[in-house]
């Protein structure tokens, strides 16, 4: 009989073992036939998700898709606040023409009637009665026009008819008829600036104003739609994300039953799972009711009028929200702010009123020295007739004929009057020149001081905006490069958070994990998703706000849309 040794007896005994272990490695175990099972099930067997608000909306015909720069436009036709601006703008224009309206003509008329009757108190006033009566009529109209110039140019045309029981009068009746031109120039004060051209520059300045202030609205109107815009798209995709959370938080509590029926995990870890599941449904209700919230925000922008097709539909942005890198250097940001920004110019607009202010006091400090220039031709007309003495007798000649009171040219009625105004030659002409020197100024010397002092205060608060502008640049720039890098950071949390969740997946199907710390990934998970999410948002509305900063959202939007705005609200009257 044969005796093995010790060596060969340890080398039988390893080699058993070592097949031992091959034999059970090729027989699945209870728990791997439970984890093939999960890995095979489908997503059949689990409860519906609720359907999104745009995915109702898409269902039932209700949606409204629409871009950013649609939007856009639509708030710019129908959106309040600029067509309060609007109004203001049309209010500034009615404001120019009536500072025109003191060059308008004006055409005034004058009736007079009058009759008299006094004693007789000289001989030259003999009546065939001991009293004289005169029964005078006339009737004027003036032309008055002032001229650009500081001048006034006034044109008159008097008749009048005159009726005595006076000897001494040679017409009786007698017409009258006068026609004058006048033209009144200032040659110092009032001659480059008068209160008429002020008002008008002022109200020319104000109308930029009000058109600065109109552009200022629109590009603010259009910074807070595309933010509202991105806003709603967050809460879209935030729900997106909720929803996916909800979809593993069912699997897992599937997933979990299935491994309790089969033994291979405690009962707890379904209480888990589905108290993890209730977490996320009610984040999910919430995040429905932000996308409702966003909607109607970017409603109140967009339509003035409660029955339009907006506020009955459910607006579906179709502009997703995918990196676009946005690059300027900061010295062109600053010099593009300083160059277009609206309070800058409405303080350069406050400048130039100033700037006539100061004028116009100086003008007033002046003396006052005007030219007058008039030409006119008079006419008369009456009946024949002839010299009379003190009696009322014709007077003779050496002839005895009776002597003609006046020439035959003379001799007819009104039309005869206007006839001689410009065939006599009965003109008339007069040069003027009227100086007025104020001797002292003590109140327009007080007024220009202030208007002075008030110059100056402008211009240091315009450096002072100048300074917070340039300021207000240097934040939007870093931080617009601040959320570049938070979205890359976050689009690697959200790549890692994925990449952990898987992992924890595998270690929890081979049963290398627990319940908890799979349902803790999924969370974390969610959270980057969000956390990516939010920073690209944010990044996206960075470059709006320095797009405003730098006032150039006008040069990507159709800005003369906006014109006219206040014709579409609806019931204005």
């Amino acid at each position: 009989m044969k005796h093995s040794s010790p060596s060969s007896r340890r080398i039988l005994s390893m080699s058993g073992i070592i097949s031992m272990v091959l034999i059970f490695s090729l027989i699945p175990s209870p728990v791997v036939f439970a984890q093939e099972a999960a890995k095979q099930a489908t997503t059949d067997d689990l409860p519906p998700l609720p359907p999104s608000p745009i995915e109702k909306a898409q269902k039932d015909g209700t949606a409204m898709p629409l871009s950013l720069k649609d939007i856009t436009k639509m708030a710019l036709q129908n959106n309040l606040d600029i067509a309060i601006q609007d109004t203001n703008e049309q209010l500034s224009q009615q404001k120019i023409l009536q500072a025109f309206g003191d060059y308008d003509p004006k055409l005034t008329g004058q009736l007079n009637l009058q009759k008299r009757k006094s004693a007789s108190q000289s001989s030259y006033q003999y009546s065939t009665e001991k009293f004289n009566i005169s029964d005078d009529a006339s009737w004027n109209f003036t032309f008055q026009q002032t001229v650009k110039t500081g001048g006034t140019l006034q044109a008159q045309w008097n008749s009048n008819r005159s009726e005595s029981n006076s000897t001494s009068t040679l017409f009786n009746p007698r017409y009258g008829a006068t026609a004058t031109v006048q033209f009144t120039q200032p040659l110092w004060r009032n001659f480059k600036i008068d209160s008429t051209r002020k008002n008008i520059k002022m109200v020319n300045l104000d109308l930029k104003t009000s058109d600065s202030q109109f552009k200022q609205k629109v590009v603010e109107t259009i910074a807070n739609i595309q933010s509202k815009y991105w806003d709603l798209v967050s809460a879209i995709e935030d729900y997106s994300i909720k929803r996916e959370s909800v979809k593993l938080a069912q699997i897992t509590l599937r997933d979990n039953k299935k491994k309790v029926q089969v033994g291979t995990l405690a009962p707890i870890e379904v209480t888990q799972a589905e108290f993890s599941l209730a977490q996320r449904e009610l984040s999910l209700l919430t995040s429905e009711q932000q996308i409702l919230s966003q909607e109607n925000s970017l409603r109140q922008l967009v339509s003035n009028d409660r029955n339009a097709e907006i506020w009955s539909k459910v607006i579906v942005p179709t502009d997703s929200p995918d990196f676009s890198e946005y690059k300027i250097d900061l010295t062109t940001a600053i010099d593009t702010a300083l160059k277009n920004r609206p309070e800058l110019e409405q303080l350069d607009i406050r400048l130039q009123q100033s700037d006539l202010d100061l004028m116009m006091t100086r003008n007033n400090k002046k003396w006052q020295f005007n030219l007058t220039g008039q030409f006119g031709s008079t006419g008369t007309a009456g009946p024949p007739g002839y010299l009379k003495d003190n009696l009322g007798n014709p007077i003779l000649d050496n002839n005895g004929n009776p002597i003609p009171a006046s020439t035959p040219a003379l001799w007819g009625g009104l039309g005869t009057a206007y006839k001689t105004v410009f065939t006599e030659g009965y003109t008339n002409w007069q040069i003027a020149f009227q100086l007025e020197i104020p001797l002292r100024t003590r109140s327009l010397d007080s007024q220009l001081a202030q208007q002075e002092i008030t110059k100056r205060q402008q211009i240091m608060n315009r450096r002072n905006q100048e300074q917070q502008i340039q300021v207000e640049i240097r934040n939007a720039v870093q931080q617009l490069l601040t959320n570049r890098q938070q979205v890359a950071t976050a689009e690697v949390q959200k790549r890692l958070a994925q990449e952990q969740l898987d992992g924890e997946v595998k270690r929890f199907e081979a049963g290398l994990s627990e319940n908890f710390r799979v349902l803790e990934q999924q969370n974390n998970l969610a959270t980057a998703e969000n956390s990516y999410l939010s920073n690209l948002i944010s990044y996206k509305k960075s470059i709006v706000t320095l797009q405003k900063a730098m006032y150039t959202l006008l040069e990507a939007n159709e800005f003369e849309i906006a014109k006219g705005t206040s014709n579409n609200v609806p019931n204005l009257k």
